[in-house]
């Protein structure tokens, strides 16, 4: 049963500084979306925090070799982690892989689990449901799950998968919007990747503009963990924002609607900053689902 959300960490409070790495960060720092980017940990690098757990170190490091996902997480995650009990820690757990816990794969299993190339009439576009479609804009991402159901194309290679990349860019674009414009049945578009978040400001609102431009599209959803493991871009990427906030309101102007679709798993995801973020985007009229 999930324990009721504990408020009081909605309270400003500098809960990074109780990671060693991060003891000395200020919070305008911490809160700047340049700094978290600059700042993300990856396999190299995430073997430096903290330096009292060798034994838990060396059980990520014997994953690797079997992992489908590069390791990538923001200061924000890597400060969330409950380092005095990484093995049960809810947040540690969707990232981070041990060898310890890896079971044997079942005979059935496919890298693409939930079988989207078979749908997929153009790439980087799933067209599965009548109405609906999927947008594949890119295939990186702020954090990596370890439980990411796109493996194939999301992330750096591993020692076990080389990725199918979705590389952003006008052509492949192009032929996406085409295929869009020819079937009329398709209303919903689902804005994915990868992550919306990782999209410059420019590049997400041509893009969110151009699907607009399309007479039988209603509806346009931005799917991205963003709010979960970088919220303060929200309020820290004013030009991303202001992007967002365009469509927003482009969308309206045309009777249609834009939403951000995020991806929160645990209550502990969620602080301040993710307080500060939800508020603009609220006051802004964007409807944000989970």
């Amino acid at each position: 049963m999930l324990s009721r959300f504990n408020y009081s960490r909605l309270s400003p409070n500098s809960f990074w500084t109780k990671t060693s790495i991060y003891k000395t960060i200020s919070e305008s720092d911490f809160i700047n979306y340049n700094w978290q980017s600059k700042n993300t940990l990856n396999n190299n690098t995430i073997m430096n925090i903290p330096d009292n757990l060798s034994e838990f170190w060396s059980d990520v490091y014997r994953s690797q070799s079997l992992s489908t996902m590069s390791i990538r997480i923001t200061p924000y995650i890597i400060s969330l982690i409950n380092w005095n009990d990484p093995y049960n820690c809810p947040i540690r757990k969707q990232f981070p892989p041990v060898k310890s816990t890896i079971e044997s794969d079942h005979p059935l299993l496919k890298l693409d689990s939930l079988n989207e190339q078979t749908d997929s009439p153009v790439d980087g576009l799933i067209h599965r449901y009548n109405d609906k479609v999927l947008f594949l804009t890119t295939s990186i991402c702020p954090v990596y799950c370890r439980f990411c159901t796109r493996s194939y194309s999301i992330g750096k290679n591993t020692e076990s998968v080389n990725k199918k990349k979705f590389i952003p860019g006008k052509s492949r674009y192009e032929k996406i919007y085409d295929y869009i414009e020819k079937h009329e049945e398709i209303e919903d578009v689902v804005i994915s990747g990868g992550d919306t978040y990782m999209l410059p400001a420019h590049t997400l609102f041509e893009l969110g503009k151009r699907l607009l431009s399309i007479e039988h599209i209603r509806r346009i959803r931005f799917a991205t963990k963003g709010l979960s493991v970088m919220p303060m871009k929200i309020f820290s990427d004013n030009s991303w924002f202001q992007s967002l906030v365009q469509l927003n309101n482009l969308a309206r102007d045309q009777f249609k609607s834009i939403a951000i679709h995020t991806h929160i798993n645990h209550p502990n995801e969620i602080t301040y900053i993710t307080k500060n973020a939800a508020e603009k985007l609220y006051k802004a009229n964007i409807h944000v689902r989970n």
